[in-house]
């Protein structure tokens, strides 16, 4: 054990920025790698003794696979940074796994938090399968926090942006790969699908029943802050630095965190809950559009459907570009909303969605993988080289380019938690 606590301070004290990822990542390599085989061995040796030992593996594995493959793509002479490898994204990527590894090392002795079994819920009383009406809305429970699904019909769409669209809206050149090339998906059954975001509610409820101890720490936007979210450890999923309400998005949580949400609920209701993959999202979004936006091309409708960064959001934030003296692109509507929106606060999508763009970013299954070249048409779940998360959708604090339906984009860190990243789930029938 002393070895092992040994190793995990090493690890802690060595995921700190040195100026480049050549540089960073070959000495947090070699130092999970030491913290995975001490561990490894502790729990041969003495069982009992790290009574987490199987998440805390789990966790350390994202975190090797990470180091493996900054080492592997900085150390490529043609390699240059990107615009998600930016020293500011970096440290706070770095950030936030010196939180968690400083997490590891105080629970490394405690016993596993997690209450079992799970408690089942009050069965909703709906039976619905792959040929109940499409737009039905249903719950699996019957209970106050009960999540309300929406029966989404199979179908098929266009998946990514024009270059007109690109172009109208001003999307940067080194993105626009990222939305590219278009292709054809299709969604081949009906699936259900959260009719809103989760709340700050419904989540709260899982971490009572369960004792599960959500990610602390987060990067921020707040007030008069450069848009380069640099993280802040005093806060939670409980106080990301604005006010909520229980009928607010949960934001500040992981991908982690959704899934293990997405668990439990499938535990006490006996039905599948996941995260909706990369491709079930955008046609769930779109709802059989192929504008930017799901209710046309008008930015000036977006008050009607979306709670963005608008003039009360911008009145009382005023974000600017890190980096420079400019100000943050703003919608010029109002929605009522410096911050978050109650869900369901705005007009609903033709699959009766709601929140689809703006209010939260949602997680969806996928690793990022930089462009649509190769992706599913199917819809299936898409794997990068990388245990990095994709988010689709725009947030409270997006400017209008971000609101499109086509945008997507990547954080190069499985424990990413962002104070305007929420998620919803997808229910299979």
């Amino acid at each position: 054990m002393t070895a092992l606590e040994a190793s995990l301070t090493r690890l802690q004290n060595e995921l700190t920025w040195r100026g480049s990822a050549d540089a960073t990542y070959p000495p947090i390599d070699e130092a999970v790698d030491t913290v995975l085989a001490d561990l490894l061995r502790v729990r041969s040796e003495r069982p009992s003794a790290v009574p987490r030992a199987g998440a805390f593996n789990e966790q350390l594995e994202r975190l090797a696979a990470e180091a493996d493959y900054w080492v592997r793509v900085s150390s490529d002479p043609g390699y240059t940074p990107s615009v998600l490898d930016t020293p500011s994204l970096m440290r706070a990527s770095l950030a936030e796994w010196s939180t968690e590894i400083g997490e590891v090392l105080r629970h490394l002795r405690s016993p596993d938090p997690l209450r079992k079994p799970v408690r089942p819920a009050v069965p909703g009383g709906a039976e619905v399968g792959v040929t109940t009406p499409a737009g039905t809305v249903f719950a699996d429970a019957k209970e106050p926090t009960a999540m309300n699904m929406v029966v989404v019909p199979p179908g098929s769409y266009t998946a990514g942006a024009m270059a007109e669209e690109q172009e109208a809206f001003g999307v940067p050149v080194v993105r626009r790969h990222f939305e590219l090339p278009q292709l054809q998906v299709t969604v081949g059954k009906a699936i259900a699908v959260g009719q809103k975001e989760v709340t700050v509610a419904q989540f709260q409820q899982f971490v009572k029943e369960t004792g599960y101890e959500p990610a602390q720490g987060m990067r921020t936007w707040l007030p008069n802050q450069q848009s380069s979210m640099d993280f802040r450890p005093e806060l939670n999923h409980l106080d990301p630095g604005f006010p909520q309400t229980d009928d607010h998005p949960v934001v500040g949580i992981t991908k982690n965190d959704a899934e293990a949400f997405a668990a439990w609920l499938s535990k006490r209701t006996g039905k599948t809950y996941r995260l909706p993959t990369e491709g079930e999202w955008e046609y769930a979004a779109r709802a059989g559009s192929q504008t930017p936006f799901f209710w046309g091309d008008q930015l000036a409708d977006a008050g009607r459907y979306a709670n963005t960064y608008d003039e009360d959001a911008y009145t009382t934030n005023h974000f600017w570009v890190a980096g420079s003296s400019s100000e943050w692109p703003h919608v010029g509507v109002r929605d009522g909303f410096a911050y978050t929106a109650p869900v369901g606060s705005f007009k609903p999508n033709a699959f009766g969605l709601y929140d689809v763009t703006g209010n939260a970013r949602e997680f969806v299954a996928d690793t990022w993988v930089d462009s649509l070249e190769g992706a599913t048409a199917d819809a299936s779940v898409r794997h990068g080289e990388a245990p990095f998360v994709v988010v689709r959708g725009g947030a409270w604090n997006y400017q209008p380019q971000n609101l499109r339906i086509a945008y997507r984009s990547g954080y190069l860190s499985s424990e990413t938690r962002v104070n305007m990243f929420g998620f919803r789930l997808v229910r299979e029938l």
